[in-house]
């Protein structure tokens, strides 16, 4: 499961070393404790996770804004004119970041000094840290549908009505702060509201009696004490229902090969891993299989001084392998064809007519000549009659008889001849 690092920014009234930071799972779910310290100390836990950075949102001009439903950069073109009247700072000096329209087509524009934001990061560069996202932590207080949020904390509050953009208020005096957020005393006829507090132990404890004034006024009053902080609700809207972010235009993330490698190093080291043990695999079976092609090479040098004895240079021969195959089909030939297979076939035909003698053979180019000498003709014809089953050309050429025994003269004439 992909972890998160979601870092919160020092506040303008903090110590120097005043971040703290929280690692959180795909879910939003906090994975160890949060913890405090420098920002070079915050990198130096970062191990490699996607960093969220949030900034301190009264730091923030927030809004939601009727703009032109179309054209992403006519919007943008129009954000700054229309915050015009509610930012003191020239809007040439703004840095200006829109998200997407709500329901009723309105959207969020966030707007900050480009200045500040530009010595946010350069903080945030020096000590090592590349943030994937920033955003104002008061864009990070829940949107609750049926509760307005009310979130304490060190001398500030930030009020969020359903569907509004949060209001971030300095919280001396808080009753003061909180009718100008629209939960003063009641007027007549005017909706009670339900309120939900997120506060630390130290915070609440210091205007509970603040609320507990205001109970009257109220439809419900229910309190929540952070006793680890408000970064771990931050950081869970964060991954959850991530706002608008503050990295656009000119601030945008660029993704290259530094930003990415930390994501995936592990990955490529694995497929780096692979890569040699594919390599390594084939350069072995490569070397095995030219041992045994050079062993084959010796017994073939061997096996080809045995059948070409006439061969004093067998490296001369463009194709060894083919030279003693076709050694080898001669020395076929000459057996199943020549006089060798020419004697097999009459010793068989002999065989097949018993009785018969041969009393004279020659042969010359395939053509054998045999004297025989049978008890009878009829063996002689049996002769004849088996050499042609074995394939010869046989001719019994003249028969004489000699006392009770017969001498035939027979022709044979094997394949192609």
């Amino acid at each position: 499961m992909s972890e998160t690092f979601v870092l919160r920014y020092p506040a303008p009234d903090a110590a120097a070393g005043d971040a703290e930071w929280v690692v959180v799972d795909a879910q939003g779910a906090r994975v160890g404790a949060v913890l405090r310290g420098s920002l070079a100390d915050a990198a130096a836990t970062q191990g490699g996770r996607r960093l969220i950075v949030l900034v301190p949102g009264a730091e923030v001009a927030l809004a939601a804004l009727a703009l032109p439903a179309r054209g992403a950069a006519r919007q943008a073109r129009l954000a700054p004119f229309a915050l015009e009247e509610q930012i003191a700072t020239e809007i040439e000096a703004m840095h200006f970041a829109l998200g997407r329209p709500d329901a009723a087509q309105r959207v969020p524009v966030a707007a900050v000094e480009r200045a500040l934001l530009a010595r946010w990061l350069a903080d945030l560069a020096r000590a090592g840290l590349a943030p994937a996202a920033v955003y104002p932590d008061a864009l990070l207080v829940p949107d609750n549908p049926a509760h307005v949020v009310v979130v304490l904390e060190a001398g500030r509050v930030i009020v969020r009505h359903p569907g509004a953009v949060p209001l971030t208020l300095d919280a001396a005096p808080l009753a003061t702060a909180l009718a100008i957020a629209g939960l003063g005393p009641a007027a007549d006829g005017t909706p009670r509201v339900h309120v939900l507090v997120y506060a630390g132990a130290a915070d609440w404890e210091r205007c509970a009696v603040t609320f507990d004034a205001l109970r009257e006024s109220l439809a419900s009053l229910r309190a929540q004490v952070q006793a680890d902080g408000l970064l771990p609700l931050l950081a869970a809207v964060a991954i959850g229902a991530p706002p608008l972010g503050l990295l656009q235009a000119e601030f945008a993330v660029r993704h290259g090969l530094g930003e990415q490698w930390p994501r995936w190093r592990l990955a490529a080291a694995c497929a780096a891993a692979f890569l040699v043990l594919h390599v390594g695999t084939l350069g072995f079976d490569w070397w095995r299989l030219r041992r045994e092609e050079m062993r084959i090479d010796q017994q073939l040098q061997a096996l080809a001084t045995e059948a070409l004895p006439n061969v004093h240079d067998l490296a001369r021969l463009p194709s060894l392998r083919l030279a003693v195959e076709g050694r080898l089909r001669a020395t076929r030939a000459a057996v199943s064809e020549g006089l060798l297979g020419t004697l097999g076939t009459v010793a068989a035909a002999v065989g097949a007519a018993p009785g018969t003698q041969v009393q004279t053979l020659s042969y010359r180019s395939g053509v054998t000549d045999l004297t025989v000498e049978a008890p009878d003709v009829g063996a002689l014809d049996r002769l004849q009659q088996a050499a042609r089953g074995r394939g010869l050309g046989a001719q019994l050429q003249g028969a004489t008889q000699h006392g009770p025994r017969f001498q035939g003269r027979l022709q044979l004439r094997g394949p192609g001849t």
